[in-house]
């Protein structure tokens, strides 16, 4: 029946179906808000209710008992059908009831992805089974493609649901947690609680489903996953998903969920949507990627700083960066570095990269290398830059120096950006997505622009002296060589 009043049709089936969904007027799950609305354009009160027991994840079904002493069960097919010999027919009569038809509507119906709940009336220690209900979770939009993200981002999906085996699985196949590959497990909770914890180990990168679970089975799995020193993210909405989201490395908890769960939950999903997670998945990896670029950037020209104050006592310039300068430098490496690489772009490439271990450290092998190897180049470029006569001669002569110096100072900065380029971008291309961080490109062009009014007019404070555009020019090409440099890098990197 489409509707409710196709089914008034059946009058003895429809009086106790409807007493059953209207005792949840103010409240109740997603099943029974859904029976109410079915029935939303009668509530007429067929009969007193005395007792309600509201729906267990143990039993796997609700009932509400009425005044005449009649007690309607509505829950689980495999737990309600069992307990009934007789059904109530279209006339009102009761007959004998053959269990295996029923089953067999439920699994066709389950099959095709839709939740199956049964009906049932209980008198005088006698069950009657009053009917099936149907009900069709439709996907969320993008929850395939979330689904499809996170699969190739290297996350396991794993669907713990209180649904049939049946439903389940088409539901799972429909949003592409199941691929039909023959390694894939689909469990309920008596397979689990008949599997000791080492089978479950021996198994568990293999789940994509387990059906009928109960909220230990999520703790289970949790416990078991990070036992393996896997890293392990929980759903869950109601009160006794609180432990589990409690307890996983990620709890996300649903918006429409309980204070509860909101509360031993770590991320609140307020739309309840899976697309969110995987948003949530692609901005942690950005915000890791932005924090290494910034450390590698940071590294960088730490080395070259040291470095160039170090030697230059060896090569006869005591101070070839002034403390005023310094503090400059300090600023364009932290606070501005930091604002520039804040504003990284979440970029689906990102979604295919493989995760990262527990123990992964934050100073990477391909950062180690890039740190030493451009970091080396800026220093050995400003060692020969204060050393050599030739790059002195391209300099107006002074006794004091102060354009060669200037020159210097103005090396050391454009070395910087130049740098800070290099950490923004893994690609081979050096402005890969650039526009999608606009802030970035102000900040240098902010920085560019600071840095060209200190060398005209910082004067004494910051000890340089305007330069021409042919000396200018001269340092902003030594300085750019490091681009080429790291490019080459890059390019070994990717041959190997």
């Amino acid at each position: 029946y489409k509707n409710s009043s196709s089914l008034k049709k059946c009058e003895e089936i429809y009086k106790y179906i409807n007493i059953s969904a209207n005792s949840k007027k103010s409240g109740g799950n997603s099943t029974d808000k859904a029976l109410f609305n079915f029935f939303s354009d009668d509530e007429h009160c067929y009969s007193k209710i005395i007792k309600s027991v509201e729906f267990s994840s143990d039993k796997k079904f609700s009932s509400v008992t009425t005044a005449d002493g009649k007690t309607i069960l509505k829950g689980a097919p495999e737990i309600i059908i069992p307990k009934c010999s007789l059904y109530i027919s279209a006339d009102g009569k009761r007959k004998s009831l053959n269990s295996s038809q029923i089953f067999k509507k439920y699994r066709d119906t389950a099959l095709l992805g839709e939740r199956v709940i049964a009906v049932a009336l209980e008198a005088d220690g006698e069950y009657s089974f009053l009917a099936l209900i149907s009900l069709k979770d439709k996907l969320r939009n993008g929850v395939c493609e979330a689904v499809s993200s996170l699969i190739s981002a290297g996350i396991q999906v794993v669907m713990i649901t209180g649904d049939g085996k049946d439903t389940a699985t088409a539901i799972a196949k429909e949003c592409g947690i199941l691929k039909n590959t023959a390694n894939e497990k689909i469990l309920t909770h008596d397979d689990l609680e008949l599997m000791s914890d080492d089978e479950v180990k021996s198994i568990i990168c293999d789940i994509r489903i387990v059906a009928r679970a109960l909220p230990r089975d999520k703790m289970r799995l949790v416990r078991i996953s990070q036992e393996m020193n896997l890293v392990t993210g929980m759903t869950g909405d109601g009160v006794n998903d609180a432990p589990s989201l409690k307890l996983a490395d990620v709890g996300f908890a649903m918006g429409s969920g309980t204070d509860i769960a909101k509360g031993a939950g770590d991320i609140v999903i307020l739309d309840n949507s899976l697309t969110a997670i995987s948003k949530t998945v692609l901005y942690g990896r950005t915000i890791f990627k932005s924090i290494r670029k910034f450390i590698t950037f940071q590294l960088t020209m730490n080395l070259v700083a040291c470095g160039t104050s170090l030697i230059g006592q060896f090569i006869g310039i005591e101070n070839p960066i002034t403390i005023i300068q310094m503090l400059w430098i300090n600023i364009i490496m932290d606070t501005l570095g930091g604002l520039a690489f804040a504003g990284e772009a979440p970029l689906e490439y990102y979604m295919k990269e493989k995760p990262k271990s527990r123990d992964e450290k934050i100073l990477s092998r391909d950062m180690f290398h890039q740190i030493i190897l451009t970091g080396g180049y800026t220093l050995l470029m400003c060692v020969i830059f204060l050393s050599s006569p030739f790059v002195k001669s391209l300099f107006r002569y002074e006794s004091s120096g102060i354009y060669f110096l200037t020159g210097f100072y103005a090396l050391f900065v454009f070395a910087g950006l130049f740098n800070c380029f290099n950490a923004r971008s893994e690609r081979l291309r050096l402005f890969s997505n650039i526009e999608k961080n606009r802030p970035f490109l102000l900040i240098m062009a902010l920085i560019s622009i600071i840095q060209i009014l200190m060398i005209y007019f910082g004067g004494d404070i910051f000890r340089s002296k305007s330069l021409t555009f042919r000396e200018i020019l001269n340092v902003f090409l030594i300085s750019a060589s490091v681009v080429p440099f790291d490019m080459v890098r890059r390019l070994v990197k990717k041959m190997k």
